[in-house]
């Protein structure tokens, strides 16, 4: 059968020497074809990769404060008291996020804030400090819209800490900690009432319908309550969005200064981190209390506590991921995705989407003029890719997975893979699949090229991923190493595992 990721190519044989020659498949090409391009490719693109959030945050903050007309974010969650760029030791250690888009607002610049929010599912996640959780703290509901800062925040809390009324709430080690927390809840309670100005915020939830759609286009799909199983309901109500694309100054002087950013740092204080990796930096927020509690979760197999080597660290662990900083037309994508979005999404004022895609409409609906100019040398070929069920079951980035992972798979070498979640089971068959596959072509050919097996070309892996952040991401992290062979790592799930086995009357799925 036809892979439908596949696209097709003519190759044509010279008759003298008998070569033909053909081109390598990196992009979801069926979703560039001509007059109906889902998902274009363009070539005229600056890229710039940012590792870690010290590098990237820092060229946003940049660009947040050189904007002039237009910064729309889209983010999992966001955090009002994160600083971008940290030099103290203290909060605040440097401009805070909300500062940054305050003092956008006042230079006349729109700002338009997309956010996952879920009633359930924020609150776990605790993704929008200030108003997901700590939005009920020791603060004055009047804001100061003109002198409204993080540093006034924590001016009034040292206040306050002098106040024989208020000495007994307030110690003085908790004044930084508990100023943030006032300025983080004033900051949501102004911005969802319309007071910060040009400053907009809508809220977006997981789309139930059409995620149960998309899980049932999977080979290998989760399991259903009448099962005994809750993954399936789990996913389905309980999924988020992970997008977290920046956009600055798209239509401006017709594109002459726009810049975006397609990432994986999430703008939520515990992913700051520098290239260094320091296990203790006090740049990073104060992370003991929450290990510990994190450590009375975990357990080993046969119920003895583990104890947790991160116990009592001054600080969050050290945290990698990266932003990716694009110039050029790829942006017209990373701005249509925004505005159909952002049209669908809740404005928490009025708790009612837009009856109609006005942005897109209002907007450009083709690039600004400067976006579209002659590719260079040095430009960079770029498609953007997104999973989004509620865009036709849109998988894309699964495509250009699992696209990366059959070219690797054709040839010796190696692939290299870093993820945060390394859950999919179905990415590693995928993988196993299309090697054996090679393999065999290989043992049908060798013997007319008078080649031996030994001499096929290696293939060699590397998987760099964290442990599992919750427990519950436990089993399908193992399920995806087995299928590799490589589950022995998980030593506790294993023995679980072996244990049911042997002993099935004594477990019983809930």
């Amino acid at each position: 059968m036809t892979d439908p990721i596949k696209r097709t190519e003519t190759s044509h044989i010279c008759e003298t020497n008998r070569t033909a020659n053909g081109s390598v498949q990196w992009f979801a090409e069926n979703r560039n074809k001509k007059g109906a391009a889902s998902h274009p490719i363009t070539h005229n693109n600056q890229l710039k990769l940012f590792i870690c959030g010290q590098e990237g945050f820092a060229d946003i903050a940049a660009e947040i404060a050189a904007a002039q007309q237009s910064i729309d974010l889209v983010c999992w969650g966001f955090d009002p008291g994160m600083e971008l760029v940290r030099t103290g030791k203290t909060w605040p250690r440097g401009p805070t996020y909300g500062d940054l888009l305050i003092a956008a607002a006042k230079r006349g610049v729109t700002v338009r804030l997309l956010i996952w929010h879920d009633t359930i599912g924020s609150w776990l996640q605790k993704n929008m400090p200030g108003y997901s959780h700590d939005n009920d703290p020791w603060t004055d509901d009047r804001v100061d819209r003109e002198h409204f800062s993080a540093a006034n925040s924590l001016a009034r809390r040292q206040a306050a800490q002098k106040d024989p009324g208020f000495f007994s709430r307030l110690k003085q080690e908790n004044i930084h900690s508990d100023a943030r927390t006032e300025y983080c809840c004033s900051w949501y309670k102004a911005a969802m009432h319309g007071l910060l100005g040009l400053i907009k915020v809508r809220v977006r939830t997981g789309d139930a319908s059409a995620i149960n759609s998309a899980l049932g286009m999977e080979r290998l799909k989760p399991g259903r309550l009448r099962d005994g199983e809750v993954e399936r309901a789990l996913l389905v109500h309980g999924g988020t969005h992970h997008q977290k694309p920046i956009l600055i100054d798209y239509a401006h002087n017709e594109g002459a200064k726009a810049v975006g950013y397609v990432m994986g740092l999430n703008s939520v204080t515990d992913y700051w981190c520098t290239t260094a990796h320091l296990l203790e930096d006090s740049r990073r927020e104060c992370g003991g209390e929450k290990e510990a509690e994190e450590a009375v979760q975990l357990s080993a197999a046969d119920g003895t506590a583990i104890v947790n080597p991160d116990q009592g660290f001054a600080t969050l662990k050290p945290y990698q991921d990266y932003a990716c900083r694009v110039e050029g037309a790829a942006l017209h994508c990373l701005y249509k995705n925004f505005v159909t979005a952002w049209d669908r999404a809740v404005d928490d004022r009025t708790r009612a989407a837009e009856r109609a895609c006005t942005s897109w409409q209002d907007g450009c609906s083709a690039p600004p003029a400067r976006l579209a100019r002659p590719a260079r040398p040095d430009d960079s070929t770029v498609q953007i890719v997104r999973t989004q069920p509620e865009e036709n079951d849109d998988m894309t980035i699964k495509e250009v997975y699992f696209q990366a992972t059959d070219i690797a798979a054709l040839g010796g070498g190696y692939l290299y893979m870093e993820n945060q979640y390394f859950q999919y089971e179905d990415w590693s068959r995928r993988l196993l699949e299309k090697r054996k596959s090679v393999v065999a072509a290989w043992n049908r050919a060798r013997a007319k090229a008078g080649k031996s097996m030994e001499e096929m070309p290696h293939m060699h892996v590397f998987i760099v991923i964290p442990a599992p952040e919750r427990a519950q991401m436990v089993p399908r992290t193992y399920d995806t190493l087995a299928v590799l062979g490589q589950q022995d790592g998980m030593t506790g799930q294993g023995k679980l595992i072996k244990d049911a086995n042997e002993n099935p009357k004594r477990h019983i799925v809930v």
